[in-house]
């Protein structure tokens, strides 16, 4: 605290002497920096040199992918996402079936007999009748042909076509809700990739730091100016350092491992993301975004198709007490019987008369009529949830730029100067090593809090617009389409 209770003068004096002494210590670090990995022995616990990720080196395979390509080739390439697109081409396939006519039915028949309306006078003995006789006549062999050709009653047809195009449009707002969470998970796992990349950088940096401090504290001890309890200190921070690079290292592997699968890539590939720039205040307002998504998200328009569904389906019940009718024809010597020789042609109607409509009808109509209305009162709901996501969601955002800016530009800075002026003041014998330690600690904590509060606004954005239903293009994000 003394240090802090003298003149301005002495103040400005230490600060220039800071800056000297602070570039000293940085040239010193020099030889550190150019180590491929600052920390010794790090072999033991399996660890690439710093500029590797897996065991490959950085800068070899594929050039990193910006979020927007990798959420392109997700969409390509993704097993999940191509299964519902199948499923939705198939289902348009069935649109135009239920226009089409029944197929007609023809018969044809052949065969021969004999006709029972001749006489034979029977005579007894003396040549008296007794009686008469019904013979047969011969008929000649023939054969005839008939068609049947069923209708619909005039409007079935059209309703049909209208519940298969109603099935359609659900199968394909079902694709769309698809591709919306697939293109959200896939930024989610980028900008997981990102942090737990950064998490890695920040380690080794710190690792950097705390084997300066061992450093400093070695050759203070051997003067006698500190106690053997700090240089103890230092190895136990740097240890616990490398322990925490292990659990970094891990969370970089599941988060690549977890991008290559979304990506459609083998699990063990090198995939790496490119770094995102700052962020831009969000150009929308909430009234804006609410009714982008009633208009735009997948899932309420798929609600929405079921709705049109079910009111279609209740007409197709309406029609259902209308008669469905059939067009017959026949020709042939077999129709005509008791006419040999002759040929005969029938053309008729046949009308299906729903009797027992009461019976069946009805209760159908009625099913269908509260179909209808419980999809309609599920679509209210479901529209009421979406505007409460969207109005959640854009406090989520408007809270994480806020809070990258203050990271950014006042608490950043403002540690960095308490690091400096710390390890200045412990290497002068101005403070003692447990202060030291805790400002590289807090300045260590405010980079990753201000490159975590970065991750968290692009985060938020990502479920912003999964919750709109649409991506957001924003001037700092080119290319998001």
């Amino acid at each position: 605290m003394g240090f802090w209770n003298k003149t301005s003068r002495e103040i400005r004096g230490n600060l220039l002497l800071c800056s000297f002494v602070i570039a000293g210590l940085l040239g010193s670090f020099g030889p550190v920096f150019a180590q491929s990995d600052p920390v010794p022995n790090s072999s033991r616990y399996g660890e690439p040199s710093s500029g590797t990720i897996s065991g490959k080196k950085e800068g070899t395979g594929d050039p990193p992918l910006t979020v927007d390509q990798a959420v392109r080739i997700a969409l390509e390439k993704n097993p999940n996402i191509l299964s519902y697109q199948k499923t939705w081409v198939g289902t348009k396939d069935l649109e135009k079936t239920a226009l089409a006519p029944a197929d007609p039915l023809i018969q044809w028949e052949y065969g021969g007999g004999e006709q029972g309306n001749a006489q034979n006078v029977i005579t007894n003995g003396l040549g008296a009748p007794t009686g008469v006789q019904s013979v047969g006549l011969p008929y000649p062999n023939g054969s005839n042909w008939a068609i049947v050709q069923s209708f619909l009653f005039p409007g079935k047809a059209l309703y049909g076509y209208k519940v298969n195009k109603d099935n359609t449009k659900i199968a394909y707002e079902t694709y769309r809700v698809q591709r919306v969470q697939l293109r959200n998970q896939t930024e989610l796992s980028c900008y997981q990739w990102l942090l737990s990349q950064e998490t890695l950088r920040l380690n080794r940096e710190l690792q950097t730091w705390l084997l300066r401090v061992l450093e400093i504290t070695k050759a203070k001890l051997s003067v006698g100016s500190v106690q053997i309890l700090d240089v103890v200190n230092a190895r136990v921070a740097l240890s616990q350092a490398r322990l925490d690079r292990l659990t970094a290292k891990f969370q970089l592997e599941v988060a690549q491992k977890q991008l290559n699968m979304l990506l459609g890539f083998p699990v063990e590939r090198s995939t790496k993301v490119e770094s995102l720039p700052d962020p831009s205040p969000i150009p929308y307002t909430m009234a804006d975004l609410e009714g982008r998504a009633i208009q735009n998200r997948p899932d309420l328009l798929s609600t929405r198709a079921t709705v049109d569904l079910n009111r279609h389906q209740l007409t197709l019940a309406k029609l259902g007490f209308m008669p469905d009718y059939q067009l017959t024809g026949s020709e042939g010597g077999e129709s005509c019987y008791g006419f040999s020789g002759l040929n005969c042609w029938y053309v008729g109607v046949q009308i299906n008369v729903p009797v027992f409509a009461p019976i069946k009808q009805n209760l159908q109509y009625d099913s269908q009529k509260e179909m209808l209305r419980a999809a309609d009162w599920q679509y209210q709901w479901q529209a009421a949830q979406v505007r409460l996501a969207v109005d959640n969601l854009y406090a989520q955002v408007e809270l994480a730029y806020r809070q990258y800016r203050m990271n950014s530009d006042e608490i950043l800075p403002q540690s960095r100067l308490a690091f400096e002026l710390a390890l200045t003041g412990y290497e002068n014998q101005k403070n003692d090593f447990l202060y030291l330690i805790s400002a590289v600690q807090a300045y260590r904590q405010a980079q990753y809090n201000r490159y975590q509060s970065l991750i968290a606004y692009y985060q938020a954005l990502s479920n912003l617009e999964a919750a709109v239903g649409s991506p957001l293009p924003i001037d700092n994000r080119p290319g998001k389409s």
